[in-house]
This record gives C-alpha cells, structure tokens and sequence, in this order.
C-alpha cells in the first residue's frame, strides 16, 4: 500500500487535512500527519506522497523528502459547515475578511461570492491595515487572533476543506478511479461539500474536459501552464515542468507568482527569464468568458529550441538553397601574400562586425565570405548570397527585404520573407555592393543600425541577428568622394577590411592553381618551363576566373605538354617582364630599376625603407592608409617626418612602382616590386 504523508506549519492543521483525505481515500493508502517541526526532528520524509497546503511549506520540505517523494499541492474550499455559518449574514452587510495575508483573503473572497455570497461586501485585513471602523462585522478562517479590538462580531469559519479536484488529484497518483463511488464517500461529500445536484451532476462532466485538456496540453512542444483568475496552478504539461525544474519540480497546487512571477497576471506579452543552462521565454495570455477574465495560460519555451525552430522554417521557405560550401582549407596559395590575407581572415572569424571584402573581379571574394561563415559560430544557419547588380533596382528592395501580400502588382500571395528574414541567426553576402542605388543604401543603413527590418507594405518591424559581409571591385573611396555611395554606410560596412590581391601580384601560386584546374576539368597534361612563364608573367585582368578559363581551353586540346605557343589565347601581356617561376624573388632587381633608385635616393633610403615597412604593415591589414595615420604610426615609431615630406617620398617611390597612391582619400599601398625593394634596402642597411 502507498504511504503518504500530510504536512503543515501546525499539527492540528496536518491531523484536519488528513481527516479529510482519509475520509475518501483511506483505503487506497496510509495516511500520516507531521507539523513542520516533526518533520525537521525526524530529518526527512520516506512516504511515497507528501500533501502540503502552501508554497512557504514546499519551501520547508523540498530538503527534507527522498527523489522517489511525490509533493502534491493541496487546493482548499468551503465545506458545507462554513457555508451554514455565513447564511446567518444578512444582505447589504459590510464585514472584513481577516486572514494572514492579501493573497489569502482575495482567495477566501473569491470562494464566497463563487458561492453566491455576493451581497456581502467585504474588505480584506490581515492584521495591521487601517479600515472603516464603522464595519462591526469580521469573517476569518481560523485566524481570530489578527481581528481588530474594536470589532463587535466574529465568524470563524474554522479550516477549509481539501477541494474536489485535489482530491481527483491524489487518486489518480494512487491509481484508483472510484474513490466518490462508496458510501463512505457519499457521506463524506454531504458533510464537508455544498454542493447543488446540477452541480453534482456536471462535477463528471468537468473532470472529463480537465481531462481532454490535459490529454491536449501533453501534445504541446512549448510548456504550458494554466492558472484560474487568482493565478493558482492547475494544469501544466511535462515540458513546463521540465523547463522550471530549475526553481521547483512541483507546479501544479502554486500560485503562479510564488514559482514564476515573471508571467504572473498583468503582466501580459513575452518575458525573458535566464535560467541556470538556458534563457526562457514567457508568454502570458488571459482566458475569457465573455468580457471577463476567467484565468490565464502560460507559455515556456527555450529561446535557442524556438531560434533553431525557426531557422529551419526560414530554410524550408528558401528551398535550402541558402549554404556556404566552401571554406578556408579550399582556398590555394602558399605565397606571403596569400597566407597573410587567410590568417586576416582567419581573424575576422568569430566577431560580429561587418566585412567589406575589396579586390579586382575574380579574386575569390564570395570564396572568402564563406569561408569566414564556415568558421564562425553562425555555420549552422544560412548563408544568404546576394548579388546587388543582377537583381532589378525596381525589385531589389522587396527582395532584401521582403513584402506583403497585396504591397505591389504581381506579390505573391501571402506575402514573402526578404534575403535578411531568411538570413536570421547567419550571414547575409552582400555582392557587388557599389552597385546599389542611393535610396535602396539609407534604409541597409538603417537595417544595420536598427537589426530590424519592414517589408515592403507594412508597419511592422521584425528583430533580426544577421552578420554582414559585403563585397565590391570598385573603389568605394572614390564612389563617396563622387557622391555616388553614401559615407555612413561604407563606415558601417567597412569595420573589418578585407583586401584581396590580384592574381598577377602573387604569381608564385600559379604553379599550384594550373595543378588544382587541371586536376578539375579531369586533364593529365603538363606545361613546358616557357609556357610556365609565359602564365606566370601574364596580367591576368579576370585573375582566378579568367586562368580557369585557359586552363578549360587547354583541357579540350587533348595535348600531354602544354608549349608557349599554345598559349596564343594571351594577347595581353603584363607590361613589366615575364616573371621566372623558379625565381620569383628576383625579379624586381632584373630590371635595373633597384640599382637607379639607390643611386638618386642614396641619402634617404633608411627613411624609404621605414615607409615601406609601415605601409607593407598596413597593407598586411587590409588597409591602404592616407599620408596623415601614415605620418601619425611612422612618428609613433621614433620616425620624425612632417606631411610635405611624406608627400615628396611618396610621389619618389610612385614614379618607381614602388607604391600606388589613390585619389583624395583612397590612400597608399605597397606594390609587389615595392616588397621586394624592400627585402633588399633591409638586408643592405
């Protein structure tokens, strides 16, 4: 036989609250009664189920029971002896309503006029409250010792029953189904019940709907809590209490605002609760009969769960197009350069800040944004791809970022998610951004600043957390400069820079690319040294896309060695001499040219050599500097030299090649003949 014990402050209390239970349910189970204090002697709890009344006595006992100890909440009502004493009150009659504190005279109150007593207007008091002091009348569960000295009349309604649906409650945990059948029982229900025949007749009726509720909540992912109007818990699902362990592992019997206050009454809408290993979410909408409120259900959910959810709606709705393939293990070249700017990348990996990739068309910049996507925390979502000059300006915006349905001629119906919405929680890969026009840039801007976008047709502002990599191969620079791209924006885009070089200034990973192309399109041909320089000393103006282009041709040529003279397709040849793959380092001394600056420059060149260094440091960074944050670093490092000289030096090495300078504000940067002079200025000085 199951045990069960009855726990409460005092044991009068805990001998009443057993009497009633045992009266319907003795003979399913043992019964014991414990004060608290018994309790705290006995230091713990072996029965099978503990009955307490009050969330202060879980308090108490939660310590004290075993993990196989089932606590069930007691809900109290008037009995049949209460209601005999309150019919002796005459209509119109002001009382108090005396109890311990407010939450317990609302719930008495509440009791008497769900009664019918509603002609009694009553005032709760718990003890240290003014009040009229021409109310003579106070009502009290057993709590007479807090009624006000200047009362003349006093109703002790004495200790309330254990409710039906407490005691449906414990049955069920005991496994029996017809404890109101026996006439013990029936006895027990005309004793301590006021209860009319039809409401003795729907008493089944509302226990199968509590049911079929029940049955309903279980389906339920979210966690759901039900409360009546004075917040008191009666139903909840599994996943409500698994998500609330945290606090308690009982929630049925509570007063909502005892074990979640956050979703208490009035406080309607979605709240967040940071537990131990999760962040929730509360949703607290009212239950109506009518215009009033009857009660409240409760929603829980796991902010991550809901996030991972919706990301798979969103990928659903994109087709599960939206993936980056490639990442930083794809990308070939083992020169300086090409290392340097894969570890910039690298760097960039796991910051929110947006990425303005910059480089010649072909230069790999979608090939980076994925890889920088694959490598961040964010790989698991989408990686949205948007090429800003194939998309109509007309239908640009609606695309970004989603419209309504009815918003314009031929919208869909229903309405759609723009690339931003579908982007949520991943990355968005702006291409080709300079080819966006002005009024489509103010509201990216204001996306960004905001992370709330409005689709087209509509008031409504959306959340989103999309990390932002744009790309471009135009000089953005100089596009604001002409007013054509807007200042705020490019500083917002351009936090992480990110430079990528042409193919021409890093010939020394042709080698290994021609290897990788020829491999891909399934050739097994080799090239001549000569045809090999010949490649290697070509300008390369589509850079990767256009070599991936020769070396397709050449795989349909059905050729074993490649010679110079099947190259005819190159017309344009570098200006500068072919470069020796076997001896690239050198070959900026080849040319005579090193030898002629150190002649004419011989007087400064430790200053050349420190202004290459710092612009190489730059350009190492992505950045190409003006003269004013290049004189500030090169004073910084103990290097004195004012802006009309920086200017001088910088026209010297530009005449040179050794460095390229930019209109207005597009700045300086080191050239690939400017490196290696440098090498050499640093071994001779």
């Amino acid at each position: 036989m199951k045990t069960v014990a009855v726990v409460a402050t005092e044991k009068k209390y805990a001998r009443f609250l057993r009497e009633n239970t045992e009266k319907y349910l003795g003979r399913y189970a043992e019964f014991t009664d414990y004060s608290i204090r018994e309790v705290e002697q006995k230091k713990g709890i072996s029965e099978d189920f503990v009955l307490i009344s009050a969330f202060n006595i879980f308090q108490q006992v939660r310590s004290l029971v075993t993990e196989h100890t089932e606590i069930i909440v007691l809900s109290l009502s008037l009995n049949k002896k209460q209601m005999e004493k309150l019919k002796s009150i005459p209509k119109g009659t002001r009382a108090l309503l005396v109890n311990y504190d407010d939450r317990s005279c609302l719930h008495t109150i509440t009791s008497m006029y769900d009664a019918g007593f509603r002609d009694v207007e009553l005032y709760s008091y718990c003890g240290y409250e003014d009040y009229d002091h021409s109310i003579e009348l106070a009502i009290t569960p057993n709590e007479e010792q807090l009624v006000p000295p200047g009362i003349k009349h006093v109703i002790n309604l004495g200790e309330s029953s254990v409710d039906v649906r407490s005691l449906y409650e414990i049955a069920d945990k005991l496994g029996v189904y017809d404890e109101f059948s026996t006439r013990e029982a029936i006895e027990a229900r005309k004793e301590y019940f006021y209860i009319s025949a039809s409401v003795d007749r729907l008493l089944g009726e509302k226990e199968t709907m509590l049911s079929r509720m029940r049955a309903l909540v279980k389906l339920m992912k979210e966690g759901i809590v039900v409360t009546d109007i004075l917040g008191k818990i009666y139903l909840t699902n599994e996943k409500a209490n698994q998500l609330m362990s945290f606090r308690t592992k009982v929630l049925e019997g509570f007063n909502i605002e005892d074990v979640l206050p956050e979703a208490g009454p009035g406080t309607e809408g979605e709240h967040i609760i940071q537990a131990d290993r999760a962040t929730l979410v509360t949703s607290s909408v009212p239950v109506k009969s009518g215009d009033e409120v009857t009660g409240y259900i409760i929603t829980i959910s796991d902010f991550e769960e809901r996030e991972r959810a919706q990301h798979v709606i969103r990928s659903q709705l994109a087709g599960g197009h939206h993936k980056a393939r490639y990442h930083f293990s794809d990308i070939i070249g083992e020169s300086r350069r090409m290392r340097q700017v894969v570890e910039q990348a690298e760097r960039m990996v796991n910051s929110g800040s947006s990425v303005l990739i910059t480089g010649e068309s072909g230069t790999g910049k979608e090939l980076f944004a994925q890889s920088i996507h694959n490598a961040s925390y964010r790989r698991f979502r989408s990686f949205v791809a948007v090429n800003c000059a194939a998309i109509p300006d007309s239908l640009l915006e609606s695309e970004m970022f989603g419209y309504e349905e009815g918003s314009f001629t031929g919208a869909r119906k229903g309405g759609k998610a723009g690339y931003f919405e579908i982007a949520h929680g991943g990355t968005i890969f702006l291409d080709e951004i300079g080819e966006m026009p002005l009024q489509l840039q103010a509201k990216l801007l204001r996306v960004i600043e905001e992370r709330r976008v409005i689709r087209v047709g509509s008031d409504k502002e959306i959340d989103i957390d999309v990390r932002i990599i744009s790309a471009t191969n135009r000089d953005l620079h100089e596009m604001v400069e002409e007013g054509t791209f807007r200042e705020d924006l490019y500083y917002r885009l351009n936090v992480l820079p990110l430079n990528l070089p042409p193919l021409r200034e890093h010939p020394e990973d042709i080698p290994e690319l021609v290897e990788h192309y020829v491999r891909k399109f399934g050739g097994s041909f080799t090239f001549s040294d000569d045809a090999m320089n010949r490649l290697m000393g070509y300008g390369w103006k589509g850079n990767y896309r256009e070599l991936r282009n020769v070396i397709e041709y050449l795989s349909n040529q059905r050729k074993d060695i490649i010679r110079r003279e099947d190259l005819n397709m190159l017309r344009m040849e570098s200006p500068k001499k072919a470069l020796s793959w076997k001896n690239v380092e050198n070959t900026a001394l080849d040319t005579g040219i090193f030898e002629k600056f150190t002649i004419n420059e011989g007087a400064d060149l430790v200053l050349y050599r420190e202004i290459l260094r710092v612009l190489l440091d730059f350009c190492d960074q992505g950045i190409r500097p003006g003269r004013m944050p290049l004189g500030v670093e090169l004073n910084t490092q103990g290097i004195p030299v004012t802006q009309g000289e920086l200017r001088h030096y910088l026209r010297i090495l530009a005449q040179y090649g050794f460095v390229k300078t930019g209109r207005g504000r597009a700045g300086s940067m080191i050239t690939p003949d400017g490196e290696k002079v440098l090498r050499e200025l640093t071994k001779i000085l």
